[in-house]
């Protein structure tokens, strides 16, 4: 590696720290704006929201009042009956009643309903397991909390939450109804999609509101909020990968941070709001968009969870005597072809690539479909990953050749470099003159070495992102590999000791990968044209990786310690059977003898050395 790849190299980790530094600004603006939000949207409740009834502990009463539409102790039917019509108004005869549970279930997704509010309470991936082999819930009992709110004409607020709705079946079809009397109604309709895998049609009917929301009230809040369950082994690795997304109605699709807490306010139309975990997720989907919508995305510190999303957003009410609203949830796994078939732009969280978002066009037009492609024809995925790595490395053959070629060349350069150095030692800017001049003479380009690396450098970065939200890798085996989609433990440190900035295990492909790097930094340093202390740099990056990748998936330091090999390989034979380095002198003495023309670059940059030493001279 020459002094110019290491320069490269250099800017580019330059330009990460930069980033990561103007990532921690942004983060603190938008931890200071949900400050500022979450303080505001207190405040509204507490404006709009009715005050719940205080415990009454009255010495000697029978009766104690807790939360709407539950009453402790032993009142009289009259006293529950007023006390229902007071907190419900018309919706009084749903505001008591028993919790019951009812199952809709497939071949792919068991989902239970609660028909106290009308909830999912808990839903299963049938075809899949946690990494404990244990039944794969996304969520249960309380994680999931889904809340309609409406005003009434008779100045009250409505939280469907606090009701209970009557079930009925019907085939493959589950309906929850509250009734208002006089045939005006509420009911959520749930029903597998037929035709798009783990897909739940959802339909939301409204009867007679017209004469229930007043006609100032144009709209019907809704509110959703997920506590995400840890499924994977690592929870800080199923961390990185886990944020909230979000699809406007006319634009791309966008999403939180995946680090700390995030939040959005979204003033236009959006057609889905997603909760995407490493290798799952849950969606909520209405084509004709919602509107005025929040996003928030807040760490759970509570063991065996992620974090905690919530949604809340508008339904705009038409005044209708009888209005529906057509959606859909997707409650599934994270697989590029299944989102992409929905053809609403929901495979889009399957790879976050932040600000290099042109890396999702190389593995959506290239990466994906050679994967796909060979996953017809071998079983195992370690293979896969070594079949997709050779026929990287033969595509870019020709980059590697011109690299080596072009720093062969350099070296055996190397002595007259030296003697012009000794020659012009006492002034720079005649020595990088006279240089250029050398290197124009033998026809050399002193990025030819680094500029071929660069151009494979978005191939590497594509593969950072692609490997560690694959889906088809998860709890597959390889070797010792017993799970390609996360880390390769051959030692695990006792419990409550892990080495800073390494971690607590040891990742057997990581170290293979950090000492495949350094003895391939070790070809490469013969050709180095820099300083002496120079040849040392290419060592520092490699062990820094072994910290940073040591928690990072088997499939993707795999990936890269199959690089190292296969690049090895190649440069020993274009060494061995391509390059003959007597033939390559000899073309660079025949260059030498030809008339070099000046570029106007050329000109520009003599002109300007010829007038700093002119400036020096008059100086002395």
């Amino acid at each position: 590696m020459d002094r110019n790849t290491l320069i490269g190299i250099i800017l580019i980790a330059v330009i990460l720290v930069a980033y990561s530094l103007y990532n921690v600004k942004v983060a603190e603006e938008r931890r200071k704006f949900m400050e500022e939000q979450l303080a505001a949207d207190s405040t509204d409740i507490m404006k709009t929201q009715p005050s719940p009834p205080l415990l009454k502990t009255m010495p000697g009463s029978e009766t104690e009042e807790s939360e709407p539409g539950i009453i402790t102790g032993k009142p009289d039917s009259s006293d529950l009956t007023e006390k229902l019509v007071k907190d419900f108004g018309i919706f009084h005869e749903a505001g008591t009643g028993e919790e019951k549970f009812v199952t809709l279930e497939n071949e792919h997704l068991k989902i239970v309903f609660s028909n106290k509010g009308a909830l999912m309470k808990s839903a299963e991936l049938k075809n899949y397991v946690t990494s404990d082999s244990l039944p794969l819930i996304l969520f249960d009992n309380d994680d999931n909390l889904t809340n309609l709110n409406f005003p009434t004409i008779d100045n009250r607020v409505i939280n469907t939450r606090d009701l209970y709705f009557d079930i009925t079946e019907s085939g493959e079809q589950i309906t929850l109804r509250i009734t208002a009397g006089e045939g005006k109604y509420l009911e959520h309709r749930y029903a597998f999609d037929p035709q798009r895998r783990y897909v739940v049609n959802y339909t939301l009917h409204m009867v007679g509101f017209n004469d229930i929301i007043p006609r100032n009230a144009n709209y019907i809040s809704f509110f959703n909020s997920r506590k995400l369950r840890q499924v994977e082994k690592s929870k800080e690795s199923e961390n990185r990968y886990t944020a909230a997304f979000y699809k406007y109605k006319n634009d791309d699709v966008s999403n939180l941070s995946e680090s700390g807490d995030d939040s959005e306010s979204l003033s236009t139309s959006f057609t889905w709001v997603s909760f995407k975990q490493q290798f799952f997720n849950h969606t909520l989907i209405y084509p004709e968009g919602f509107t005025n919508g929040t996003v928030k995305s807040l760490e759970n510190n509570d063991p065996g969870y992620l974090k905690t999303m919530e949604a809340s957003f508008i339904l705009p009410f038409r005044g209708s005597n009888d209005q529906q609203y057509a959606m859909s949830y997707f409650i599934g796994p994270n697989h590029y072809q299944t989102l992409r078939s929905l053809e609403i732009e929901l495979e889009s969280i399957v790879m976050v690539t932040g600000f290099m978002s042109w890396v999702s066009y190389i593995n959506k037009w290239i990466i994906i479909p050679v994967f796909n492609w060979l996953e017809k024809y071998v079983s195992n995925y370690g293979f896969i990953i070594f079949f997709l790595t050779l026929l990287i490395k033969i595509v870019l053959f020709p980059l590697t050749y011109r690299s080596y070629k072009s720093m062969a060349m350099m070296r055996l350069l190397q002595p007259e470099i030296t003697e012009l150095k000794e020659k012009h030692k006492e002034d720079q800017q005649k020595f990088a003159s006279e240089q250029w001049k050398l290197f124009q003479s033998a026809g050399v380009s002193p990025m030819g070495g680094c500029l071929p690396q660069l151009l494979q450098f978005p191939i590497l970065i594509a593969m950072y992102y692609f490997f560690p939200t694959s889906i088809e890798l998860r709890q597959e085996s390889f070797l010792w590999a017993t799970d390609l989609s996360t880390y390769d433990s051959i030692y695990n440190f006792p419990p409550g000791f892990t080495i800073p900035f390494y971690g607590d295990h040891v990742s057997l492909f990581t170290l293979l990968m950090t000492v495949t790097s350094i003895l391939y930094a070790m070809t490469q340093t013969q050709f180095a044209t820099g300083p002496a202390s120079m040849k040392y740099m290419p060592y520092i990056f490699p062990i820094m990786l072994l910290g940073i990748f040591n928690s990072f998936p088997a499939a993707l330091t795999y990936y890269y310690f199959l690089t190292n090999i296969i690049s090895y390989a190649q440069q020993w034979v274009i060494k061995k059977f391509i390059i003959d380095e007597d033939a390559l002198h000899k073309k660079i003495q025949e260059n030498k003898k030809k008339p070099v023309k000046k570029s106007s670059w050329q000109q520009k940059l003599e002109d300007v050395a010829r007038q700093q030493r002119e400036a020096q001279k008059k100086k002395k």
